[in-house]
């Protein structure tokens, strides 16, 4: 019998509530957070349908007017009565960070929907006579009658470029849908069709910078103001920056500032000095030697093949977090959206002392010139040669009516692949699982994400995105005394220029670098938010035991190379730079869909001292070509 399988597995904390509904035809199992809905599915009053969603939405545009979501009414609640009185078509309105199943029985057809940027990727296979849909492919891959195989050009893709793009996947048979999409499933025979409703059309106003920081204020506010509740009480992820900043600035109440660090740098005393300022708790979140076990060890089953195991940062402190605060906060892709991080720009080489990021676009005018800038040579540890920029080519081209498929997801123009490709659709950005792990702890939002802003992003002109800062003045202008705080990174307070705080932060950058007096604890620890993780992956053992501890899957594994791993390893430690693909490949090893795939049992390699490895290890005998240089200052950290 036909059938549709939907959310097949859900992962998630001890809080997180699980329901299941089968009837002959369709079966979903959902697992949510019960400050994010009461019960599903919901059911429809009049026309027989049921409603599921995962995430949240935040409200609905209709005709030009948004309202919010009132705050009595959960978001499955307030989709299905929006699909009884707009049917499918409400879906263009709404405005969230979501995935969703709407199963009309009396049509016999099943919808899955997508949010506006795809920030709930849903994954989708086939078996003799099911479909099943997850936003796990963990959990998919291994679903009775999915027999999925690697696919060598989109793992490479994922080694090298830390993530898979569109809707492939490294995995054979299976894809992700697009990313504002309805897919209606016809139950009767099983045949899809899958139509978008939004893609991002870059449209710069005229304007002056001054009217873009008055919409940006406002748009943020009310934001925040729809959000916050008296009842909850909200966690921010702090840095010494300025995006966490802005929410701290924006907030009509105190709140909880996480930090985590590998130690009390400059990074961490800024961020100290940022809740002080605010009136908040500043909680600091310790990384140790513990920490990076723990993240191999834990975090590669939250990867959907977008970015490194050590990404998933909460979820070594989910305790820590879920037991002070209800909804956690962060600031993350302001600085993709609003300060021209995506954008591509020029950099002057000054020789010995580095390299300055020119605030001019470099002008990407054609698909071959978007593809010579993104390629880059696949890992030496997989078997046979595979050319990225002839996979790229493959994948990347223009269609009839003269937009951009880019993996299978559509671009209106070269513009758009260039400006919006690194966030739509989301499910391919290599900080996803980051965003997995906040997911996992409970509520989450990141204001920036809102349709609101999303809008205004796509009306604002790139100059002002590279040569101004609108973060910046919007703290100014909601909190004056944060923005005399210096930034971490360039040590100049948020309310200069941009000029100023340009010029500060490559003449400061240069002298803590050569001046500074302050020398951290470990070779790879940094006066900023991350360790150096090059450095890391030189100077301490715990990759290289962690690839030794994993030879017999590389062994298994039809597309690695054992030779292969320790000439990528041993050329990092003469001085090329492999995190990546060595960052991707741990990744990769330690995903429970590898491990069933190359038939070997799931252990945790790391578990066998519960230690870093420091300086050099003593050789192992069967393995005596991956080894460290002698070191006088390596420490765990």
């Amino acid at each position: 019998m036909a059938g549709l399988d939907a959310f097949p597995s859900v992962y998630g904390g001890d809080g997180e509530r699980t329901e299941s509904f089968a009837d002959e035809t369709v079966a979903v199992n959902a697992g949510f957070h019960p400050a994010l809905a009461d019960e599903q599915p919901v059911e429809t009053v009049t026309n027989d349908a049921l409603v599921w969603v995962l995430g949240e939405v935040y409200g609905f545009e209709r005709n030009g007017a948004y309202q919010p979501r009132p705050a009595g009414i959960d978001t499955p609640t307030y989709c299905a009565n929006l699909y009884e009185s707009d049917g499918i078509d409400f879906v263009h309105g709404l405005n969230g960070d979501f995935a969703g199943v709407i199963y009309d029985r009396e049509e016999r057809t099943v919808f899955l929907i997508t949010d506006r940027l795809g920030s709930y990727p849903v994954f989708h296979a086939r078996t003799d006579d099911t479909l099943l849909c997850s936003t796990d492919i963990q959990a998919l891959a291994r679903c009775p009658g999915v027999e999925p195989e690697f696919d060598r050009d989109y793992l490479a893709e994922f080694l090298a470029f830390k993530r898979s793009f569109g809707v492939t996947t490294p995995l054979s048979g299976i894809e992700r849908l697009p990313p504002a999409s309805v897919t209606a499933i016809d139950l009767d025979g099983l045949s899809t069709e899958s139509r978008r409703y939004w893609c991002p059309r870059y449209r710069p106003k005229d304007e002056p910078f001054e009217y873009f920081v008055e919409e940006f204020v406002e748009r943020f506010r009310r934001v925040l103001s729809e959000w916050v509740r008296d009842d909850r009480k909200y966690g921010l992820l702090l840095s010494g920056g300025s995006d966490s900043r802005l929410l701290m600035a924006a907030m009509d109440r105190p709140v909880v500032g996480f930090h985590m660090n590998d130690w009390p740098n400059r990074e961490a005393r800024v961020a100290k000095e940022v809740a002080t300022a605010a009136g908040s708790e500043f909680h600091p979140l310790h990384r140790d030697e513990e920490y990076r076990r723990r993240s191999l060890a834990e975090n590669p089953s939250l990867s959907n093949f977008d970015g490194w195991y050590k990404q998933g940062y909460p979820t070594a402190f989910a305790d820590e977090i879920t037991g002070s605060v209800d909804t956690l906060m962060s600031g993350l892709y302001a600085d993709t959206l609003f300060k021209g991080h995506s954008i591509p720009s020029p950099k002057l080489s000054l020789g010995s002392l580095g390299k300055v990021t020119l605030p001019f676009e470099t002008p990407i005018r054609t698909i071959d010139e978007f593809i010579e800038r993104r390629a880059a040579e696949a890992p030496e540890y997989l078997v046979g040669e595979v050319d990225l920029e002839s996979v790229l080519r493959e994948n990347i081209s223009a269609t009839a009516d003269g937009e951009i498929d880019h993996h299978g997801v559509r671009y209106p123009s070269i513009r758009e692949l260039v400006l919006c490709s690194d966030y739509y659709p989301l499910s391919n950005d290599t900080e996803l699982i980051y965003t997995n792990s906040l997911r996992q702890l409970g509520p989450y939002r990141t204001p920036f994400l809102d349709n609101r802003l999303i809008d205004l992003h796509l009306s604002m002109p790139v100059k002002y995105q590279l040569r101004r800062n609108i973060v910046h003045r919007a703290i100014e202008r909601l909190d004056p005394s944060l923005a005399e705080v210096p930034h971490s990174e360039s040590g100049v307070p948020t309310n200069r220029s941009f000029p100023v705080e340009y010029l500060g932060r490559h003449l400061n950058a240069l002298r803590w670098k050569h001046l500074d007096s302050e020398t951290p604890p470990t070779p790879w620890c940094t006066h900023g938010p991350w360790p150096n993780d090059e450095e890391f992956v030189r100077s301490n053992g715990f990759v290289r035991d962690a690839l030794v501890e994993n030879r017999e899957l590389i062994d298994s594994h039809p597309h690695l190379d054992w030779d292969g791993v320790r000439r990528s390893y041993r050329d990092h430690l003469d001085g090329e730079d492999n995190t990546v693909e060595l960052y991707t490949l741990l990744t990769l090893l330690e995903m429970p869909v590898t491990k069933r795939l190359c038939d070997v049992t799931e252990t945790d390699g790391q578990e066998s001292d519960g230690q870093e490895s420091d300086g050099p290890p003593a050789q192992s005998s069967d393995d005596p070509l991956i080894k460290l240089p002698s070191t006088e200052n390596g420490g765990d950290d």
